[in-house]
């Protein structure tokens, strides 16, 4: 078996990834295969993420079905494996959440034009907040996993 992403790194990228709102098992799966170097068995998914076969199984239906995951055939086995990076799930995240909440949000406002300003500048910020997440945790992770491969390579 190749080397694993540790859990504490998982854990951290899967709480990211569940505010796509795939639920906590498709979550942790997600972040598996993120962080995985290669494409992952769903034996070894099990071991990696303690989920039953039965949950990974429909975690993997589920990311399979949305376009987050993919898999190759070896044998009898498939192998999953995650073409999304970080970066591509954190501008999903900023998606979703402009969808949600901010558009919402934007279009009650409008209702009082004494606040349009207001509501731009709000707008902006938040744009800027989420273009500035999105490059603090690349770093950031990239810093980690660097660091994390360096240790397990000496």
């Amino acid at each position: 078996m190749h080397s694993t992403p540790p859990q504490t790194l998982i854990n951290l990228v899967s709480r990211l990834v569940s505010r796509l709102e795939l639920g906590e098992a498709a979550s942790k799966v997600l972040a598996t295969l993120i962080l995985s170097e290669f494409p992952l068995s769903q034996t070894e998914i099990v071991h990696l993420t303690g989920y039953s076969l039965s949950q990974v199984s429909s975690a993997l239906s589920l990311l399979v079905s949305v376009g987050l995951v993919s898999f190759v055939k070896a044998g009898r086995k498939k192998l999953y494996f995650s073409d999304k990076g970080i970066d591509e799930l954190l501008g999903e995240i900023a998606r979703k959440m402009i969808e949600k909440d901010l558009k919402p949000l934007a279009r009650e406002l409008e209702k009082f034009p004494k606040e349009r300003e207001k509501i731009q500048s709000l707008m902006d910020e938040c744009n800027q907040a989420i273009e500035k997440l999105q490059e603090t945790f690349l770093l950031d992770t990239l810093k980690n996993m660097r660091s994390m491969n360096a240790k397990t390579n000496r």
